[in-house]
């Protein structure tokens, strides 16, 4: 295995010029443009370890190289036919996350890659990729039936239970290849959001030499922006263990966690009104639109929408285009009317946030009683959810404000609810010295 080593290393610190295999014509490109080169992602590029745990914090690049790393091993060894495996709770998640940078590295890679929505599998050159969630029985019946399985990316590790992993595990079978540099393994990520995870459990406790565990931070991505690296180290001050976890990529103690909603299917019943949330973003904070269904005084928020990059236009085109119509009522940060008079001047019903004095924990209250579930296929939402903890003094008591941390869809789903609950009060923009939602 130490000639695979030697190939990636070559390729990557020599400069190799690796050829377009679907069109001579285009021109070669040298792969140290395009890959993380950094040293913690080499190591991960090295490894044949058949279990490898690729894990840290926020901004890191883990997808990105990883999907480099599967469409390499079709370059490296184009004589051997492939199957790769991407798994993650949900395949609405997938779609929505893991499945666009995989199309975009292809791209960049200049990879073959097609896919096929309607079976979710995708061909490139000799490597055939297989799109799944672990979330039901026809999902399990599609893990089961898997042979000659080559590689395994199980994406979001945190999201799978340990059954699942070990089910995983048992698709890495079939004829051995006689290729030199070919070997089969299985690739999880993650980020470390608390020691209670199984995953903590099996690899650091109970079975510490299964897998290769490689941590990576935001400082092992030379693409990550200095406004973002800069958020993530500013943590430190208010939160200790959000920077531990999403800045030095280490195991997290979550405590104080401040809802505890599920994650469920939609029912199949009669809502009786459907609303919407939805907090602006642009370069550094993503947008986020949530559609918030009410059933008497229980709730199901489904993520529509995280992304970076959106104008005010740009964001109500795509909210038309997820179904949100002129008539639907959406509720968004009152602190921007600029950007809240930007959309309803691009059809969107856009109406301000209640805010005020105390709003923060007065909306975080009215939340906590009501029953509220996450919709699968939700991954943004779920994380954010499951990683916001009240705010600490330096004795390490909790504080009755949130700590630092994403909240864009948490905050959109507060906008929605709360304000529509309260929508006989008129909403206001009220600046104090405590942050408000």
């Amino acid at each position: 295995m130490k000639r695979l080593a030697i190939t990636i290393s070559a390729l990557l610190i020599l400069g190799a010029l690796v050829p377009n295999p679907a069109a001579a014509a285009r021109p070669r490109f040298n792969v140290n443009q395009v890959l993380n080169s950094s040293p913690k992602h080499l190591q991960f590029f090295n490894s044949t370890a058949p279990e490898l745990l690729f894990y840290g914090g926020a901004g890191a690049g883990k997808s990105y190289t990883i999907a480099d790393k599967l469409f390499l091993q079709g370059i490296l060894n184009p004589g051997e036919r492939q199957k790769i495996v991407v798994v993650r709770k949900t395949l609405a998640s997938l779609r929505k996350s893991t499945l666009d940078i995989i199309e975009r590295r292809a791209d960049a890679l200049h990879r073959p890659f097609r896919l096929d929505r309607s079976s979710w599998t995708a061909q490139c050159g000799n490597q055939t990729w297989v799109f799944t969630g672990m979330n039901n029985r026809e999902d399990y019946q599609k893990i089961k039936s898997l042979t000659d399985v080559n590689f395994i990316w199980a994406n979001e590790l945190t999201e799978l239970r340990e059954d699942d992993y070990r089910e995983l595990g048992l698709r890495l079978r079939g004829a051995r290849s006689k290729h030199p540099l070919a070997f089969r393994q299985m690739i999880g990520d993650f980020n470390p959001i608390g020691k209670t995870s199984w995953i903590y459990e099996r690899n650091w406790q109970r079975l510490p030499k299964a897998a290769e565990k490689i941590r990576v931070t935001v400082l092992d991505n030379p693409w990550a922006e200095p406004e973002y690296i800069s958020m993530l180290k500013a943590a430190a001050a208010d939160d200790k263990n959000f920077y531990n976890i999403y800045f030095l990529g280490e195991w997290g103690e979550l405590e104080g966690v401040i809802f505890n909603w599920d994650v469920q299917p939609l029912p199949t019943i009669a809502f009786d009104e459907i609303i919407y949330g939805g907090d602006f973003g642009y370069s550094i904070d993503e947008a986020a639109l949530v559609k918030i269904y009410r059933r008497a005084d229980e709730y199901w928020v489904e993520e529509l929408l995280y992304e970076k990059g959106l104008t005010n236009p740009a964001l109500a085109v795509r909210a038309l285009a997820l179904g949100v119509t002129r008539n639907d009522d959406s509720y968004w940060d009152s602190a921007e009317p600029k950007s809240i008079q930007e959309l309803c001047d691009n059809g969107l019903n856009a109406k301000p946030s209640l805010k005020g004095q105390d709003s923060v924990r007065a909306s975080i209250d009215f939340l906590k009683a009501q029953k509220i579930h996450i919709v699968e296929g939700s991954p943004n939402l779920v994380k954010e959810v499951r990683s916001w903890v009240w705010k600490k003094d330096k004795d390490g008591h909790s504080l009755p404000v949130p700590g630092p941390g994403k909240e864009h869809a948490i905050k959109a789903t507060i906008y929605g609810i709360y304000t529509h609950a309260k929508s006989g009060v008129e909403a206001v923009a009220f600046q104090s010295d405590e942050e408000v939602y």
